[in-house]
């Protein structure tokens, strides 16, 4: 799925678009340690992704005893001009102002084959 949002287009107010947001799912390998990544627009994909990832990691490391891991879903909105600001000054992050409703929707044990 390609997201743009024409810049040139101003028929619509910044509140007006950041009233509409789209879903993006997201997946944390060791929910409490590790930080959100792995962002994504198909669920499908971000689980698969993260199964990609566990594997490796119990390859590598020899792990046996990971605990699941965490999909969630997040409200994506676009940045204000302020917002952006915030964050070419390091004074934010951008996933901390664009993403809202953080939720857990499916929880992954198994690791890819």
């Amino acid at each position: 799925m390609d997201v743009r949002w024409p810049i040139e287009d101003n028929r619509f107010s910044n509140r007006k678009e950041n009233i509409m947001g789209i879903t993006v799912y997201a997946y944390s390998v060791e929910p409490g340690t590790s930080r959100v990544t792995g962002y994504g627009s198909d669920m499908q994909q971000v689980v698969a992704e993260l199964r990609s990832v566990r594997a490796e990691i119990a390859l590598e490391d020899d792990r046996d005893d990971l605990a699941p891991s965490e999909v969630y879903a997040f409200d994506l909105f676009r940045p204000e001009l302020d917002q952006l600001f915030a964050v070419m000054s390091a004074d934010a992050e951008l996933a901390d102002l664009i993403l809202t409703n953080k939720r857990v929707v499916a929880n992954v044990s198994e690791q890819a084959v």
